[in-house]
C-alpha cells in the first residue's frame, strides 16, 4: 500500500487455500505503525475485495485475526465481513491459536435445491 508521497504505509494481500472442505482467499494485512487508525486497513481491504470481486474465482474471502487482536476484528466488521465464530487457526504452521473466522462472500449466493 503506497500513500500519495509515494510512502509505503503496510500492505494487503490474499491467496488461496483450503477452508473446511472448501476453495477460498485469505486475505490478511499490516499497517506500520504511524499509520495505523487511520482507515487504511479498512479502505485496502475493500479495494480487495472489489478486485476479488471482479476477477477471482472463488465465493469467499475468509480473515483470521487472533481473538487478542481488536484493531482486526474491527478491520473485518468495518469492511462488512461476517463473523463466524472462534477457531483454532494455525499459524505459522504447528503453531495454533485462538481466532476469529470473518467470511465476507464475493460470488453469487449459493442456493439450496431440494433433492428427490
Amino acid at each position: 500500500m503506497v500513500l500519495e508521497t509515494g510512502e509505503s504505509a503496510g500492505s494487503t494481500g490474499f491467496w488461496e487455500r483450503q477452508w473446511r472442505g472448501e476453495p477460498v482467499y485469505e486475505a490478511g494485512w499490516g499497517i506500520l505503525p504511524e499509520f495505523q487508525g487511520g482507515g487504511l486497513a479498512v479502505a485496502a481491504l475493500t479495494q480487495l475485495l472489489a478486485y476479488v470481486r471482479a476477477h477471482g474465482s472463488r465465493d469467499s474471502v475468509h480473515a483470521f485475526p487472533g481473538t487478542d487482536h481488536p484493531a482486526s476484528n474491527a478491520v473485518c466488521r468495518r469492511a462488512g465481513f461476517e463473523c463466524l465464530g472462534e477457531v483454532d487457526f494455525e499459524y505459522p504452521p504447528g503453531v495454533s491459536h485462538p481466532s476469529l473466522d470473518w467470511r465476507y462472500r464475493v460470488g453469487p449466493p449459493r442456493t439450496v435445491t431440494p433433492s428427490g
